[in-house]
């Protein structure tokens, strides 16, 4: 499924705050998101269409049991993603978020899967040069 980059956003903040409290309300997502609450509706509306998150969201947003696997698959292509843009092309973390989720909403996932693998070996190669030294 693909996903444009403001639905990626919403559904990793959506998983990231599940992870952190058991009780994701639409408020918590307009915070941490720096959207109106408005904003926040229109977008839950719309991810319901698409079955990813739980009609009900009015107390709570709950992500469908679609919605949790495709956040916890995009959440691993998102931070190897980031980590590509902010360590080694050296952007600031601010630039580096957004280079990021515009790269994973526009780019084939075949083209993820690739930057993702290069940027997890040279992770781990940098991480074995700091052991040994």
């Amino acid at each position: 499924m693909r996903l444009c980059a403001g639905q990626y956003r919403y559904l990793l903040c959506i998983y990231r705050l599940q992870a952190e409290n058991a009780r994701t309300r639409c408020v918590d997502i307009a915070t941490d998101l720096g959207v109106t609450r408005p904003s926040v509706s229109k977008m839950m509306k719309c991810m319901v269409r698409m079955e990813l998150v739980e009609p009900d969201y009015n107390e709570s947003v709950r992500l469908t049991e679609q919605g949790r696997r495709l956040a916890e698959q995009l959440n691993g292509d998102y931070d190897l993603t980031y980590a590509f843009f902010r360590r080694i092309l050296r952007l600031s973390p601010a630039e580096a978020k957004e280079h990021a989720f515009l790269f994973l909403s526009d780019f084939p996932e075949g083209t993820v899967k690739k930057l993702s693998s290069i940027t997890s070996r040279s992770l781990e190669a940098a991480r074995r040069r700091k052991a040994e030294e």
